[in-house]
């Protein structure tokens, strides 16, 4: 249990690295096949493919600058939540996503960038 929950939160901060480091391939690698993704006032439910290329070219518009993360729900063993704090060089974000275990792995199925107004 111990070593699983020390992966669990290596995820979230691998997650929040690859965030951090606008690196959406390695971001993409947690998605799971699909997607529910809000960015903005655009939502939808995409491909791990669409995914990455949708958040490579909002990091490429928002170049990060900081992440802090600002909450994490970690009680469950098959579910996660966490949200971000993202800076950029224009503007603040939070960024929110959902991970769910699936055969020993966290995968994110959910995904959303909001303005911090």
């Amino acid at each position: 249990m111990v070593a699983t929950l020390a992966h669990t939160n290596d995820v979230v901060d691998d997650i929040a690295s690859c965030i951090r480091s606008a690196n959406t391939k390695g971001l993409s690698k947690y998605f799971s096949s699909t997607v529910s993704m809000t960015l903005m006032n655009d939502e939808g439910m995409y491909s791990r493919v669409q995914a990455e290329i949708i958040l490579r070219d909002f990091f490429t518009r928002n170049t990060p600058t900081g992440v802090k993360i600002a909450h994490r729900l970690d009680s469950n063993p098959n579910f996660r939540y966490v949200v971000l704090n993202l800076e950029t060089s224009k503007d603040t974000f939070r960024v929110s996503y959902k991970l769910t275990n699936n055969e020993n792995a966290f995968h994110v199925t959910e995904f959303r960038v909001e303005p911090i107004y």
